[in-house]
């Protein structure tokens, strides 16, 4: 793998969507890493080998879903750019603060939404080289099921 070769981690429960993925974005120079759940795509962001360069999560999953993912990413590791997909979500994709992609999609359409993502990825990973805390201390998984848990506990409405 060269030193320009662009990791992109991809988090489907589906297998084809990991493999149709892969096969569109391999030919042009990224790396792919797979993920079927949300707590292994955290536990691997958590390790941070390799680095990756983006994310790519579905939003529907069971477990720990893409906004979940979202969210915990923006509030632990801002400098880590993510894209969802939904072939279900569209209609919920609106309170995203992340681009969306809509499945189906062509490979244009996720090099779109991509290449300038790897771009300011990796130039923040320069800027910041000293100051990056690869496999940060904070456990992702637990951030996320305790966003879940604040999600379902019922609010005081005195």
């Amino acid at each position: 793998m060269s030193a320009e070769t662009a990791t992109v981690l991809v988090i489907d429960d589906e297998s084809m969507v990991r493999t149709l993925v892969r096969r569109m974005l391999e030919p042009g120079g990224c790396a792919v890493v797979e993920a079927g759940d949300g707590e292994s795509a955290l536990r691997f962001i958590q390790r941070g080998q390799p680095a990756i360069d983006a994310v790519l999560t579905d939003l529907v999953m069971p477990g720990i879903d893409g906004f979940d993912i979202v969210t915990v990413l923006a509030r632990h590791r801002p400098d880590l750019p993510v894209i969802c997909m939904s072939g279900f979500a569209s209609a919920q994709a609106s309170r995203l603060t992340v681009p969306f992609l809509p499945k189906p999609f062509t490979i244009e359409a996720l090099r779109a939404a991509l290449d300038p993502m790897i771009a300011r990825s990796r130039e923040a990973r320069r800027l910041a080289a000293d100051g990056r805390r690869q496999g940060d201390a904070l456990d992702l998984v637990a951030a996320a099921l305790e966003l879940r848990r604040q999600r379902a506990e019922p609010r005081s409405t005195s």
